[in-house]
């Protein structure tokens, strides 16, 4: 399991550069609608026990089945909607899609239950980054890194129910989760090299951080999640580790390290943790995402450089539902892949 054509010197000679593309620059690559891959796809190969299978994937209005040719021609080909640049990711209770498309400024729904491709924030959003979802009220939180604001949209309505933060608060807000439990959002500050805990109506509660590489420190934290006790894990992306925190920001655990072997570090970005709690770190530079046990040992990784299901072209956002089906935002392939978690039968 070795990364091929990544060496830490090129790491280095990209490195801030590379993690600004990733979380905030733009492409102009013309839409497709490509055809929706079948079949199955499995990880790891037989005769290994599988524990990562590939299910489907998320793109367009189309993903919802074809339009008639009349209703084609009443609305236009040329208003096919589709993902641009998918960055952060989060489901509700009942399957919908939520994606934070940094180009098209606009988080994408993949409405599950009336099988259709809607819209959040459109006109009101700059460059959405990250997402993260109160079930209780129904609101979707979005970080904007243009405003450096944080809005919280109802999840039906498209009504703005919250608005905090700006310049003198954020700097660049990337990846946010929330804490149904203890009703809390955190966000990662990236450029003030922070993660800040608000309650839900968006009241500061207190920082955990500051820049620097000693342990609870960071250099561009970008991407948070949580385990099912609640504890915070945060991508730190310069110092290319994880950190673990408890509910209340104090410091646990670290793992990680910079290289060009599995179970290293070049660009980490998305994070989630299924019920077993191992943990999924994507790596924007390898293509693929990593599997690590709580301790810290890889597991498994996912993913090369391509197009089908399982390969990706430069990959950001992660997000684990409670049914632990892994999403994916494949940036440049304009798409969300959606694995599962297979679990080990006790």
């Amino acid at each position: 399991m070795i990364f091929q054509g990544v060496t830490p010197q090129r790491i280095l000679s990209v490195l801030c550069l590379a993690l600004m593309a990733t979380l905030f620059a733009c492409t102009t690559t013309s839409p497709t609608v490509p055809d929706k891959p079948t079949g199955e796809y499995i990880w790891p190969s037989p005769p290994a026990t599988p524990r990562i299978k590939w299910i489907t994937q998320w793109s367009n209005r189309y993903d919802f089945g074809k339009p008639s040719d009349v209703m084609e021609f009443l609305i236009g080909k040329e208003r096919v909607e589709r993902l641009r640049r998918p960055n952060g990711i989060v489901t509700d209770t009942a399957g919908n899609v939520y994606v934070a498309d940094s180009e098209a400024h606009v988080v994408f729904v993949f409405d599950q239950e009336k099988k259709a491709l809607r819209f959040l924030g459109l006109g009101r959003l700059g460059f959405p980054v990250g997402v993260a979802i109160d079930n209780k009220r129904g609101i979707i939180y979005v970080s904007d890194s243009k405003f450096d604001k944080v809005f919280g949209f109802d999840k039906n309505s498209d009504d703005v129910k919250v608005t905090f933060g700006g310049p003198s608060e954020f700097k660049n807000p990337s990846g946010m989760v929330y804490d149904e439990q203890r009703e809390r959002l955190y966000i990662a500050d990236t450029q003030n090299h922070l993660v800040k805990a608000f309650d839900s109506g968006g009241r500061h509660l207190f920082t955990i951080g500051k820049r620097g590489m000693e342990d609870g420190e960071f250099n561009f934290p970008s991407y948070v999640a949580l385990d099912k006790t609640g504890k915070i894990y945060v991508v730190d992306s310069f110092n290319f580790r994880i950190q673990v925190f408890d509910p209340d920001g104090k410091y646990i655990r670290k793992f990680g390290k910079l290289g060009d072997a599995s179970g290293a570090f070049s660009r980490p970005a998305g994070i989630g943790v299924d019920s077993d709690g191992n943990i999924h770190i994507v790596d924007t530079a390898f293509n693929n995402f990593q599997i690590f046990n709580i301790e810290g040992r890889l597991l498994l990784w996912i993913g090369t450089t391509g197009k089908k299901p399982g390969e990706f072209y430069l990959p950001t956002g992660l997000y684990i539902d409670n049914q632990d089906k892994i999403y994916v935002s494949d940036t440049y392939n304009q798409r969300v892949q959606v694995f599962q978690y297979l679990k080990t039968p006790k």
